[in-house]
């Protein structure tokens, strides 16, 4: 306001005036995740409940009537449990040293668990093939032995629980620090030991929180499609059954059939993870942060016990990635061991358009899902548009499709007018941003959950529109979280194979299809080349980009 003259005048408000630039995106917004999520599920959906140009279960109700589907449905069920609770005892101890034995090498160990999240899923079946296949080098080098029990059921276990345990430790590893440590204290302190304070104190305020790792490790097993197309064998499950069922005998109907009896299992088991990771958080925290430490168990055995579990799941991960890295540098691991660059000198010519086209396509959908994911993130947590819930419950649905079924809803929405995409940068692109979205999106409204209100409030009434205030005041505070979720972005597009194995064409290669096939066809030493130089790329950017874009980007202050 302003007096003139003795009277008060209102003046109006130039943020709300001129802020309409901003929520003029919100319709772009909306109708971008209408076209590239709701729709193709969709299409999908319609696919495969049509017969005959009539609405018709007939095709789902076919396969599971069939013995053959019932039982790759029964060994899908089988397998996740497995990986899920393999899994979650393994990341459990993992977390559990890692936060409360007082040992040596913790950020070594740290490292080492997360290198699986940062490469293709599909690495573990490679080095467990080059190791204990028909002429792997424990099998037939040492042991004389051509043994198939690798491909089937117990190889899927191992490369599944290898390649996802991580994350489970990671969600376990927040929860261990975030337990009251008076609880602990006080059993510490009244004479229980170590394994009497897990058993009776620990756990059981985890209870939660474990079953959110065993929901999240049944899930990623359901969704899997690499390992089990490389080391399936005679044990098929439903994510290489859609594959085949597509790609070898082009039954577009019966594959979205069976993508629809994968999503729905996997679908429930994300709701009721989502539930259970909020009950963990409000368990585990409590309503009064504690000032104490976690106890630090010093007890000998207590360390020499941590460092030897912790000693040998490394030493097993990093043994896979030496696999690898021998497999690209030998003429022909197991059998012929002579030093040899021509492996990467064929990945970096023979492969070098895959290389080319996945860098360019996953920094553009970096791009794209970066601003996208904040300016969805600032809808939520900041406006009052109508529907902003609904925006946000559709941009998070990718979270429980599994890969498989995005990449086949896309190959069926978009080979078509009136949105005929298949063969262009755009769908691989869409692709990609529609997978990684979501932790786009939860990391901003996070980030921005922590910035008072007031400071949007104070930008506005000194004129700045909305987008101002957004640009200048908030983005800078919110640096960090939308380079994590860029970079999160660009990671998991260049590691990615489920969601892109469907919409890959002739004129956009990728690394991860280009592995598979490799493969397939025997190149083993290529493979693991191209494998060794994506995860030399990925941790380029991890640790490179935020040095190269300095201090504010790192530390979110303002310039």
């Amino acid at each position: 306001m302003v007096q003139a003259t003795g009277i008060l005048i209102a003046r109006p408000r130039p943020g709300l005036r001129r802020g309409r630039a901003l929520f003029s995106l919100y319709p772009l917004l909306v109708l971008g995740l209408a076209l590239f999520v709701v729709y193709p599920l969709g299409m999908l959906l319609a696919q495969a409940v049509q017969a005959d140009g009539r609405l018709s279960a007939g095709t789902v109700l076919g396969l599971l009537r069939e013995s053959y589907y019932r039982a790759v449905l029964l060994n899908t069920l089988l397998l996740g449990v497995s990986v899920a609770g393999l899994g979650t005892v393994l990341a459990t101890g993992y977390a559990y040293a890692m936060t409360r034995v007082a040992m040596p090498g913790k950020k070594f160990f740290h490292f080492v668990a997360l290198l699986p999240t940062i490469s293709p899923p599909i690495l573990m079946a490679l080095s467990l093939i080059l190791l204990y296949g028909r002429r792997g080098l424990i099998t037939n080098g040492l042991l004389g032995l051509q043994s198939t029990l690798l491909y089937g059921f117990w190889g899927l276990t191992a490369a599944q629980v290898l390649a996802y345990f991580p994350f489970a430790y990671l969600l376990l590893l927040n929860l261990f620090r975030g337990l009251d440590a008076s609880l602990e204290e006080a059993a510490w302190t009244m004479g229980a030991h170590p394994g009497k304070i897990l058993t009776t104190v620990t756990l059981p305020l985890l209870i939660p929180g474990l079953a959110s790792a065993v929901l999240l490790l049944f899930s990623y097993s359901f969704a899997d499609l690499g390992n089990p197309l490389l080391l399936g064998g005679d044990y098929p499950v439903l994510a290489a059954q859609i594959y085949l069922t597509i790609i070898g005998l082009y039954d577009m109907p019966r594959g979205a059939a069976l993508a629809l009896i994968l999503l729905f299992p996997v679908t429930l088991v994300f709701f009721a993870h989502k539930r259970l990771a909020e009950r963990a958080a409000f368990a585990s925290i409590g309503g009064r942060a504690s000032s104490m430490r976690h106890p630090q168990f010093r007890h000998p055995a207590v360390r020499i016990g941590g460092l030897l579990f912790c000693g040998g799941v490394c030493l097993l991960i990093l043994l896979q990635y030496a696999t690898v890295l021998g497999g690209a540098v030998t003429r022909l691991f197991g059998i012929n061991h002579t030093l040899t660059l021509k492996h990467f000198a064929s990945a970096l010519t023979a492969s070098r358009d895959a290389l080319v086209d996945t860098i360019g396509l996953a920094a553009a959908a970096s791009a794209v899902s970066g601003v996208a994911g904040l300016l969805i993130a600032y809808f939520v947590a900041r406006s009052r548009v109508p529907g902003r819930g609904a925006l946000d419950f559709v941009a998070s649905l990718p979270l429980a499709i599994p890969g498989t079924v995005v990449g086949l809803g896309f190959a069926i929405a978009f080979n078509r007018p009136p949105f005929l995409l298949t063969g262009t940068a755009l769908i691989i692109v869409a692709a990609f941003v529609v997978r990684s979205i979501p932790y786009s999106i939860r990391s901003g409204v996070a980030a921005l959950r922590q910035v008072d209100v007031s400071l949007d409030e104070a930008s506005t009434s000194m004129g700045a529109t909305s987008f101002q205030t957004l640009w200048r005041v908030i983005l800078p505070l919110l640096r960090p979280a939308v380079l994590a979720g860029m970079i999160f972005t660009f990671t998991r597009s260049v590691t990615t194979l489920s969601a892109v194995i469907f919409v890959v064409s002739p004129h956009w290669a990728l690394v991860t299809p280009t592995i598979l096939s490799q493969m397939d066809r025997g190149d083993v030493g290529e493979a693991a080349a191209l494998s060794v130089v994506l995860i030399v790329l990925v941790l380029l950017v991890i640790h490179g980009v935020p040095r190269l874009l300095g201090r504010d980007w790192r530390e979110g202050t303002a310039a």
